[in-house]
């Protein structure tokens, strides 16, 4: 409720048809608040979901799997040359955090292999 006061504002009032106050003010209890929260977290359309996952508006898990396949299909009819120059289907992510790449290692490729021989790989 104090990261992201207007999004579960908004979700509580339109999903549940509940003012926010009604967790603190005894309409309902406190297990039946943590569902309904519990609930919300998971529903990738809630306001909710979406402030907690960084995105910039709610996006159900649909969109994102034809955003892929969408992206597949242009890679797929596009000329090998200009591939390069192929932009992602525009995603809600905040920050460009689907563009970021992992930093190189710090460690050479022996200590990985030997990391990885240990593990049973």
């Amino acid at each position: 409720m104090e990261d992201h006061p207007t999004a579960f504002e908004y979700d509580w009032r339109t999903r549940f048809g509940l003012p926010a106050r009604s967790v603190l003010d005894g309409t309902l209890t406190w297990r039946e608040s943590y569902a309904l929260v519990a609930e919300l977290l998971r529903d990738p359309t809630s306001h909710l979901a979406a402030a907690v996952g960084d995105l910039e508006y709610p996006w159900p898990r649909e969109a994102f799997i034809l955003a892929d396949l969408y992206d597949l299909l242009v890679a797929a009819n596009t000329d090998r040359k200009h591939r390069s120059r192929i932009k992602p289907y525009p995603r809600p992510v905040k920050n460009g955090l689907h563009r970021r790449r992992s930093r190189r290692p710090t460690v050479d490729q022996a200590t990985v292999r030997a990391a990885l021989i240990s593990m049973g790989h």
